[in-house]
């Protein structure tokens, strides 16, 4: 008994080891201590899920909802931590200020937004086409550069309307022009002189 009263106690030892101890030391300790109190509470495990069936298991049901949620729409529209998962790190950050409502409003926009890609395309081909088809004009006076399908194209035919058959760019129907002009002995420099020896306009 004299023996055991004379042993100090736990809380004497600690008071007098405390000033020895330094303040890191105590931090570390206390940080353990936590730790260990919540794994063993299981506050640090991460629970999930096991419900799994395998291929061979499932229903009809399950499986044509395996193959609606081949973009993972459905487990995002259930799960707000699927959703968050799919974010990049700035908008995962900033989750926390959007409420449930709004996160799946979000979601229900990208739907019908997708939903109605198809008619979106429709449309704009259809109107697109249009532009194929020539739009009712009021009908131009007959002015000499007006319709040239009907008159020959001598207002820009050249010095003296010699190939006012030929368009402005038709080339083709220029060179047999330029042809008929050197074998009648008309001096044409543009068809004289070979394109590389000549500069400027012809």
């Amino acid at each position: 008994l004299k023996q055991r009263a004379e042993a100090p106690s736990p809380a004497l030892n600690l008071a007098r080891h405390e000033s020895a101890w330094p303040a890191w030391h105590w931090r570390e300790a206390a940080m353990s201590l936590l730790r260990r109190a919540a794994l063993r509470s299981g506050f640090g495990l991460r629970c999930s899920s096991t419900a799994v069936v395998s291929a061979n298991q499932e229903s009809m049901s399950q499986k044509v909802y395996r193959w609606l949620d081949i973009t993972g729409y459905l487990t995002k529209w259930h799960s707000r931590r699927a959703w968050i998962l799919d974010l990049d790190p700035p908008s995962r950050a900033a989750s926390v200020m959007m409420t449930e409502y709004e996160r799946k409003l979000l979601l229900w926009l990208t739907f019908m937004n997708f939903m109605f890609m198809p008619i979106s395309l429709w449309y704009w081909y259809g109107q697109f086409t249009h532009l194929s088809a020539k739009p009712p004009i009021p009908l131009m006076p007959e002015y000499q550069y007006m319709n040239g399908r009907k008159r020959d194209f001598s207002w820009h035919g050249g010095r003296w309307n010699d190939c006012k058959e030929c368009r402005w760019l038709e080339f083709e129907c220029k060179k047999m022009c330029h042809d008929r002009l050197r074998e009648e002995g008309r001096d044409v420099r543009g068809g004289r002189m070979p394109r590389s020896q000549t500069f400027g306009f012809h």
